[in-house]
């Protein structure tokens, strides 16, 4: 069934639906952590194809990583719109547009090389392992920001530098010799012709400007002066640009990103209308709560960001000794846990160096864990997103149908699809409708199970994009978080945001762990931890509960009394059973049940996560606690 206008309005909240009908040729939708920004951005690109006011053919949607770039596809394409519009990394695109201006030319297509530092190397030489770095770091710098030697002279930028000025020009020309005698380009380099050429080959610009004319940025708080730069020259006079993004969440800036960028918007974007999307569907009040008071250090004004969800359990805070008794406290909360399925839980670092010793703390506690270097989204998470784009429960089973057939992406993301397709028709069989309801089922339920679950580790930067039901920040302290190698006042404010973006990933628990000594040296407290005030009306964690052995209940009694008693009653149930509360029954399915207060046995059976065997074993019970009598 071809998609309407109406579904993709399905399950939206007034702001979203805003910035999806919005008639503003020139729209920036600020978008908080869990807001639904990418299902919004493709949404829209969505309904503006359907009503004609885009074309498709002419429409690029630009992003920063492949994986990226490949689910925004893939979100589009399930639309079912005629025509499909480009998608991919701005060095994608440019590489698109070279390579047709080379072909028109019968030029050869150089070489592009992903590494800068190779040929670096050979031009300083294999002694010279620091000054590659630094000056590959340099090089980075000076290109994200689209500066020249000569500008960078004329300014005080020069301190920003790791090579005296003067050395770094002659490398930097000896460099651009080197590319052209091998016929290469880097990744920057397609970023720069483009810009170049746009500027200086009228037939170019004429090209660019007829093929792309409607253009949708994701992430757009990762933009640096650059890619803003290629931005605007791609688009030429055409006022036709949506961008999404949270500048509370840039957290690129070696990478240039600039958060300024989308503080500015008027400044770059004269007339842009703005709608913002402040509520937050991922996470407990708690942990946004929690995230944005570390926010609340920044000289910026505090998002407007408030959560969906009912009270949960507030954050919780655990000193250790040292770092090695952190790893094994860690790794024994976590074990006495007793989650369904560990992926559900995240450990996360502010640097590589402190996730091995973790690791093996949770070999140790028989603590199944992947450590993970990369920042790219779960594959099952992605298939889980790109399944709940769907709108109606016909767009659902063709999804699942699809999902099945031969393709040419990656084993895992394979196996991703066809598991999330499995969950989708199990959904359907229970009467499931729309996209947006499968991903609020896929929450309570939790269907996927993988042969390598494990807890998984990653630094705060490869957690980007991703979200866990768990999440355990380790190393709180001064020189870690915020990290000591940020001297100026950007480099700590994006060390606040960086904080904001890993206390965000947990949607239900989330926990802080520091330790009073590191290395034999004392630590002292990160500043951040001022965020998480002691509650006087809970205990602290006994010395027991601290090696593991978690002999109360450390979470607040639920505001609302219906929860309250319904949590009483499962946790009188697992004390009959002699299991874990949670396999009775999930918090997330108490809090849907409180708010939902069914009256009969057959209603409480409808609810997600209950099911009828548990409505028909225990439902009187359940409604008593919902009515008492």
């Amino acid at each position: 069934m071809p998609t309407t206008t109406d579904d993709l309005l399905l399950g939206l909240d007034e702001q979203q639906r805003s910035a999806v009908l919005s008639s503003a040729p020139l729209l920036a939708v600020i978008a908080g952590a869990g807001s639904g920004k990418t299902a919004v951005l493709t949404r829209r690109l969505a309904h503006r194809a359907l009503v004609e006011s885009i074309d498709p053919q002419h429409t690029v949607v630009l992003t920063f990583t492949r994986q990226a770039a490949d689910e925004l596809r893939r979100r589009v394409t399930g639309f079912g719109l005629r025509d499909k519009p480009i998608a991919g990394t701005f060095h994608s695109v440019a590489l698109l547009l070279l390579r047709q201006f080379w072909d028109d030319r019968g030029r050869r297509h150089p070489t592009v090389v992903s590494d800068r530092s190779r040929l670096v190397a050979e031009l300083l030489g294999s002694d010279a392992r620091g000054r590659v770095f630094d000056t590959v770091a340099d090089l980075d710098w000076i290109r994200a920001r689209n500066l020249s030697i000569e500008r960078i002279e004329k300014s005080d930028l020069t301190r920003s530098l790791r090579r005296p000025i003067g050395e770094l020009a002659q490398v930097i020309a000896d460099y651009e010799s080197l590319k052209r005698k091998r016929g290469v380009l880097d990744l920057d380099d397609l970023l720069l012709q483009s810009l170049r050429l746009v500027k200086d080959d009228g037939q170019f610009a004429a090209a660019v400007h007829w093929r792309l004319r409607h253009f949708f940025v994701d992430e757009a708080q990762d933009l640096n002066p650059l890619q803003l730069a290629v931005l605007q020259a791609w688009r030429g006079d055409r006022d036709d640009v949506t961008v999404v993004g949270d500048p509370a969440q840039a957290i690129y800036g070696f990478n240039g990103s600039d958060p300024a960028i989308l503080l500015e918007l008027e400044k770059h974007f004269p007339g842009v209308e703005v709608v913002r999307l402040d509520t937050n569907y991922r996470c407990t009040p708690e942990i946004v709560s929690a995230g944005l008071r570390v926010l609340q250090r920044l000289d910026a004004p505090l998002p407007a960001l408030r959560s969906a969800r009912s009270p949960g359990r507030q954050p919780l805070v655990i000193e250790y000794a040292d770092e090695t008794t952190e790893a094994s406290g860690v790794a024994a909360f976590i074990e006495r846990m007793r989650v369904e399925q560990w992926r559900d839980t995240a450990i996360l670092a502010r640097t590589n160096a402190q996730l091995p010793a973790i690791r093996t703390a949770l070999e140790a506690a028989g603590v199944p864990s992947t450590l993970s270097g990369s920042a790219s989204a779960d594959p099952v998470q992605r298939a889980v997103r790109e399944a709940a784009e769907r709108t109606n429960r016909h767009q659902l089973a063709a999804w699942s149908r699809d999902a099945r057939e031969p393709s040419d992406e990656s084993d895992d993301d394979i196996a991703a699809r066809r598991q999330v397709a499995d969950a989708v028709d199990e959904f359907l069989r229970e009467g499931g409708k729309d996209g947006l309801g499968f991903s609020a089922w896929v929450r309570i339920n939790r269907p996927f199970r993988r042969d390598d679950d494990g807890v998984e580790l990653l630094t705060f930067h490869a957690a980007k994009g991703r979200e866990w039901s768990t999440v355990v920040l380790v190393g709180a302290e001064d020189g870690l978080v915020p990290h000591s190698s940020a001297r100026t006042a950007a480099e700590v404010a994006e060390e606040v945001r960086l904080a904001y973006v890993a206390i965000t990933r947990a949607s239900d628990r989330l926990v802080v762990t520091r330790a009073e000594a590191r290395r034999g040296r004392r630590s002292t407290p990160s500043p951040f931890l001022d965020s998480f005030p002691p509650d006087p009306d809970r205990e602290a964690p006994s010395p027991d509960f601290l090696a593991g052995q978690v002999t109360r209940r450390l979470e607040p009694t639920p505001s609302d009394p219906v929860a309250a008693r319904l949590f009483e009653w499962r946790d009188q149930a697992a004390r009959t059973s002699r299991v874990d509360p949670r396999l009775i029954c999930s918090d997330a399915t108490i809090e849907l049940i409180a708010r939902t207060k069914p009256t009969t046995i057959d209603e409480l059976a409808e609810i997600p996560g209950v099911g009828r065997p548990l409505a028909h074993r225990a439902g009187t019970r359940i409604l008593d606690a919902i009515t008492p009598r």
